[in-house]
């Protein structure tokens, strides 16, 4: 309970008419035990020079929501005032609980927030009142708000949009505030309910635009908690709400129609969400209804996307990946000069039987590049015999490539930790062996360096995802392939498959990091991890290199498909794993 006393609350009021509040405060709370005292907190930290009350509707919790909302009456009398049911009214699906709500509403205005959510910022109901007294021909404030999402602790903004006003299209397309965040006029919610309007959000505020100006703030002044929103079943019973809600949109408010046509592409994506979800559950009732809604609502829509996928999936995944491989297998060269910067760029990256036969593909792409390196280093472990090498891959050497086969296996570490300790006055880029790499590539990373000599420089990186208190979540909950940020950034973990730049000196080659037995006892196939470790232990950030395409084409071969990390590390979820042991040795988190 917040450590406040109800005389501290209402010091600064001008007036203390409690009966005749400026503000009314509507909270719709039902089995909120966990959750209801941090939502109570927030409405009792504003600070305010006018009168505001609580009105917070308990609709017969089976818990201890309505004993906490006890104790909260009983130190703020003149504040807090609960309504205790002893009968559920959502479940009677009759209007009995938007009549019970809204019925002791006093305010001038009206501010919502459901009891699972909760406010942020103390100044959110005076700077809001503030604006629409003094702008009358707005009918609703709204700002920005988090969304927590409750079961990996993950919060992101609600929204990126600027500061703006929402027309009614704006409202109707789609939610643009979370509701934790309006304050709007108690005059226009009634005339709201007595219309034969839905009663939803949405439609609450398009009704709102009807009656003046709706004003967005972007500031975040709330946090909207989702639960389990992600899972199968919710994508399932979404997909038909969606439907319902789209059909009492169009038959209240008749949208135009370039609001019902962004309104059909929503739907459209509901129902193949929930489509796809349904497969995955086995649900086979449910993916036919879906399919046949689908095709029977938006035949047109279903075939076009139907052939765009087919078409897509056929370019990306086989006759582009087909065209360059062949047209890089075939490549004319000559043997180029080193390059003719201050400090000489090596080239390292290392492979294994399995992908011998399509090296040649990716060295070829490395010796092709606008920038040549000075070396290309190809490290392999000790047991290959370079004699019994493809001859494709050893002709490469006439070219510039080198071949050491004096290293441990220590898998994928290979490509960085022998380069990194040989040529600790170089710059070492790494690189992998089953893509083709862009002739600017090189090239790019290089002046990402001169720009950022104490980063590391990426052309693929993820952005470690951090919950509510800083932690980072677990690896699949990071944003992959992350694009958003262009500065130096400690969240930034850069990714081997798109090129990695190191800078001279960039790790102390302490027994710590170049430790083989720590590396294959602790995390021998993510070496992206370890590395990462090595950086927030020097506190080096990661700079991501701007590109197009930021994992570079895969060579064509099933063979390369079928052998590849990821589908371990990521798909069987083996990430975290390395995580968790690479902060119990290091003694750091990410």
């Amino acid at each position: 309970m917040l450590n406040k006393f109800q005389e501290e609350i209402t010091a600064n009021w001008k007036s203390m008419d409690t009966e005749h509040p400026l503000v009314s405060i509507k909270c719709l709370a039902f089995n909120q035990e966990e959750y209801i005292a941090q939502t109570m907190d927030g409405f009792l930290m504003q600070e305010t020079n006018f009168p505001f009350e609580i009105i917070v509707h308990d609709d017969a919790s089976t818990d201890k929501t309505a004993d906490i909302l006890r104790e909260y009456e009983k130190k703020y009398p003149l504040i807090v005032k609960p309504i205790y049911q002893t009968e559920n009214q959502y479940s009677k699906r009759d209007g009995s609980l938007t009549r019970a709500s809204n019925a002791p509403l006093k305010g001038k205005y009206v501010a919502e927030c459901e009891g699972d959510d909760y406010w942020t910022d103390p100044n959110k109901l005076q700077r809001q009142v503030d604006f629409l007294e003094s702008h009358p021909d707005y009918s609703l404030s709204a700002e920005n708000g988090n969304i927590l999402f409750t079961e990996t602790g993950v919060i992101q903004p609600f929204s990126n949009e600027p500061e703006r006003d929402f027309s009614l299209d704006d409202l109707l397309i789609r939610r643009r505030f979370p509701t934790a965040s309006v304050l709007f006029s108690r005059a226009h919610l009634l005339e709201y309910l007595n219309q034969d309007a839905p009663r939803f959000d949405t439609s609450q505020w398009a009704f709102l635009s009807t009656k003046g100006k709706i004003h967005y703030n972007p500031v975040i002044s709330s946090v909207y908690r989702r639960g389990s929103g992600v899972t199968e079943n919710n994508k399932i019973r979404w997909s038909y709400l969606s439907e319902e809600f789209n059909n009492e949109i169009n038959k209240f408010y008749k949208p135009s129609r370039t609001v019902r046509k962004v309104r059909d592409k929503i739907l459209f994506h509901d129902f193949q969400q929930g489509r796809i979800a349904a497969r995955k559950k086995g649900d086979k009732a449910n993916e036919r209804k879906l399919l046949l809604k689908t095709v029977t609502r938006f035949p047109l829509l279903f075939i076009k996307n139907w052939i765009h996928q087919k078409k897509k999936h056929l370019y990306l995944e086989c006759i582009k990946p087909k065209i360059i491989t062949w047209a890089t297998r075939h490549l004319f060269f000559k043997k180029k000069k080193s390059s003719s910067t201050d400090k000489s760029i090596i080239v390292s990256l290392t492979s294994y039987p399995a992908r011998f036969k399509t090296l040649d593909i990716c060295i070829k792409s490395l010796l092709n590049q606008k920038l040549p390196a000075s070396k290309i280093i190809l490290y392999l472990s000790k047991d290959i015999q370079i004699d019994s090498l493809p001859k494709s891959l050893l002709k490469l050497q006439r070219y510039g490539l080198e071949i050491r086969n004096n290293c441990e296996d220590l898998k994928p570490h290979k490509k960085y930790f022998y380069a990194i300790q040989e040529f600790k006055d170089s710059i070492v880029v790494t690189a992998d062996d089953d893509v083709i790499y862009p002739k600017d590539w090189l090239d790019s990373l290089y002046k990402s360096y001169l720009q950022h000599p104490n980063c590391i420089s990426a052309r693929r990186v993820h952005r470690i995802t951090r919950d509510i208190n800083n932690k980072a979540v677990s690896y699949q909950h990071w944003e992959i392939e992350c694009k958003s940020v262009l500065q130096p950034s400690m969240n930034l973990v850069a990714i081997g498959v798109g090129g990695v730049l190191y800078p001279p000196h960039i790790f102390d080659s302490s027994i710590q990091y170049f430790n083989e037995t720590d590396i294959k006892e602790i995390c021998l196939n993510a070496d992206d991890i370890w590395l990462k470790y090595l950086e927030a232990i020097q506190g080096t950030p990661v700079v991501w290199v701007p590109n197009k395409q930021c994992h570079p084409i895969t060579i064509f071969d099933n063979q390369i498909k079928e052998s590849a990390l990821f589908k371990t590390n990521l798909k069987e979820n083996q990430n975290d794993q390395y995580i968790q042991a690479c902060a119990a040795h290091f003694k750091i988190n990410l």
